[in-house]
């Protein structure tokens, strides 16, 4: 089950690196961003789908409020019977189900417009009242946690509890985690005081932030907002790098104190969850949580430790072709190390690229996303108060959906195969599984977005038309291996380093918190790298450590795509048939032994180490095209 971070059970997948916000879109000249009312509707999501009206979500809001309270008649009685426990559960499920339809109607089309207040109430609504069902279902796990595992065993067996198999089984791996019932209500209530941290984080980043203006090379005067401090890290000019990277750090400068003390929140709130469910640590709970060993997170750390040699290689490398006379820094990482020869990618363009780098996997495959891309699941365009990334998100009532900020650049290309991934996924989950197991845990959640990457990749670098655009999709492929794998380990060792200091007793001021990040930056990208002051402040930008332990996902999942996508590319059709499987699985059962069967081992760090593999023979390659 994802958590508070993804809005709850609904599933919602952000597109890694929201620090890299899409650039201008095709529709905007300059500067100007377009109104929704500009787009073409076939460009915009259809949430109608979801709700004609939200005179509908209101009724149906209103139905959830009379629902709940009938969940207090089973109170009492689970122990009983087995019958009862599967009453119970089916209507906590027809709960949680309008709960997750009402709230990802709220909540992307507030994303569509966060300057429409009538919608930001909508979705704080929601989450309020899922605080009301968090509290309503209290009594349950303890209940069922109380009932002797032999019996409890035995009513697993029950064919009317076939759909809560796997939730009834981890109840019993997780039965010294599970508190009284007195507790586990403080514990739901306490849940709406969770969130407080994120809130302040996304308040200061959307709201309270002194947003800068910069002057390009031309003399012309850009505000800064994500998707144009995107674009502008992407110049060839390196002071108009410089000067973005500056104006938009420095604005996160301005109130290092108070993200640091909200950072240092969310890490005492993980804290406190974890012991009070007694755990060992707080990576131990969230792991444990989707069923992976903590030595799995370390296993990954240290494979990616042992593999820093050729990042190291790929920053000299950087240095080399832009010409850096002095230190590669920050501002220099983002900007292509080959002029771009796909700068400029149509959107109608870009889904024909990726039907054809992905058939692969499938004609049925590509058919369900040429029905995406007909029935308006995809809200393109950057537009002006629109929610500034990218993800996928959906409920278990409504198809999938994909927000973008689509710019025209291969990596745009490169996102919307990612996001499709993920799409595809939670269709396939929808339509196999029973609500009970159609969730897909937090271990899992990338890898069917990153599959889809490192197929197309591997398509387009096959199928490049001349040396100079082999290079440029070689150095954009190195790119999506740096940011997934090494950035985001380097994100998940900050994130074990901080909450084992807290849970030592350090303070995590904004001082230690930036020499902690900078120590990082240094042990990773090497001698060619200069660690400024202002780039230690990049842990305030990353809204990702507020969703306790997610970041490491990105480099499992981008690790299995690789693994998986070699298969799906090279072993024919029992590697996809395999695959797909895997896609229509959901979360019946574990999270590794569903990549197991896929024919991936991420119970051990050779996926990890295989795609570092990858990142330096790629490199490797792009030394040998450059030299010839």
């Amino acid at each position: 089950m994802l958590t508070k971070s993804f809005r709850s059970k609904a599933l919602v997948c952000i597109i890694l690196f929201t620090m890299l916000f899409s650039s201008l879109g095709v529709y905007a000249e300059g500067n100007n961003i377009p109104t929704r009312e500009e787009i073409a509707e076939q460009y915009k999501w259809r949430l109608e789908d979801i709700y004609e009206t939200d005179e509908s979500w209101e009724a149906d809001y209103k139905k959830l409020e009379e629902m709940i309270p009938n969940v207090a008649e089973y109170k009492g009685t689970l122990a009983k019977s087995s019958r009862n426990i599967a009453k119970c559960l089916s209507l906590v499920s027809e709960i949680r189900r309008l709960y997750d339809k009402l709230q990802v109607y709220a909540w992307m089309r507030s994303d569509s417009d966060t300057s429409v207040d009538k919608y930001l109430k909508m979705g704080d609504r929601a989450d309020s009242i899922a605080s009301a069902i968090d509290e309503a279902t209290s009594f349950i796990e303890p209940e069922l946690s109380s009932i002797p595992e032999s019996k409890l065993k035995n009513y697993i067996k029950d064919s009317r509890l076939k759909d809560y198999d796997i939730y009834l089984e981890s109840i019993l791996k997780r039965k010294e985690h599970t508190l009284s019932e007195a507790e586990e209500r403080l514990m739901a209530l306490a849940g709406t005081l969770s969130s407080t941290p994120e809130n302040i984080y996304k308040a200061f980043k959307y709201n309270d932030r002194n947003i800068k203006k910069i002057k390009n090379e031309n003399g012309e005067e850009l505000v800064l907002s994500p998707a144009t401090y995107s674009m502008l890290l992407e110049s060839p000019n390196r002071n108009t790098r410089k000067k973005a990277f500056e104006g938009e750090f420095g604005s996160y400068k301005e109130g290092i104190n108070t993200l640091a003390a909200t950072l240092y929140g969310e890490v005492k709130t993980n804290i406190f969850n974890a012991r009070a469910r007694k755990y060992n640590s707080a990576l131990e709970a969230a792991l444990l949580s989707s069923d992976i060993e903590p030595k799995v997170y370390d296993s990954f750390i240290e494979a990616v430790n042992n593999n820093l040699e050729p990042l190291h290689r790929y920053v000299s490398l950087r240095k080399k072709l832009l010409g850096i006379e002095d230190k590669v820094h920050y501002y220099d990482m983002y900007v292509p190390m080959i002029k771009s020869v796909n700068s400029n990618i149509p959107y109608e363009d870009a889904k024909k690229m990726v039907l054809e780098a992905l058939k692969p996997l499938g004609n049925q495959y590509i058919k369900d996303l040429e029905m995406a891309f007909d029935n308006r699941w995809i809200d393109v365009y950057e537009t002006k108060g629109k929610y500034s990334g990218g993800y996928c998100w959906g409920s278990y009532d409504t198809h999938p959906y994909i927000l973008l900020n689509y710019n025209g650049t291969l990596n745009e290309v490169s996102t919307l195969a990612h996001e499709l991934g993920h799409a595809m996924n939670s269709y396939y989950s929808n339509k196999k599984q029973p609500y009970s197991k159609a969730d897909y845990v937090t271990f899992t959640a990338e890898v069917a977005s990153t599959t889809n990457e490192a197929i197309m990749y591997d398509y387009l670098i096959k199928n490049a038309k001349t040396k100079e655009e082999k290079i440029y999709l070689i150095g954009s492929y190195l790119e999506q291996i740096r940011g997934s794998i090494y950035t985001q380990l380097m994100y998940a060792e900050f994130e074990k380093n901080i909450h084992e200091a807290a849970e030592s007793g350090e303070t995590l001021t904004a001082s230690f918190l930036n020499e902690t990040w900078g120590n990082l930056m240094k042990k990773y990208y090497g001698e060619d790298f200069e660690v400024d002051e202002l780039v230690k402040l990049w842990w305030s930008r990353i809204p990702h450590f507020y969703w306790n332990f997610y970041v490491y996902t990105y480099a499992s999942g981008l690790s299995a795509g690789i693994n998986l996508s070699d298969k799906i590319i090279n072993d024919g059709e029992d590697a996809r048939d395999a695959y797909l499987d895997f896609l229509a699985a959901g979360g019946s059962d574990g999270p590794i032994d569903l990549l197991k069967s896929a024919g991936v081992d991420m119970s051990t760090p050779e996926p990890v180490e295989k795609a570092l593999q990858k990142f330096d023979q790629l490199l490797t390659e792009l030394e040998k095209l450059i030299n010839k």
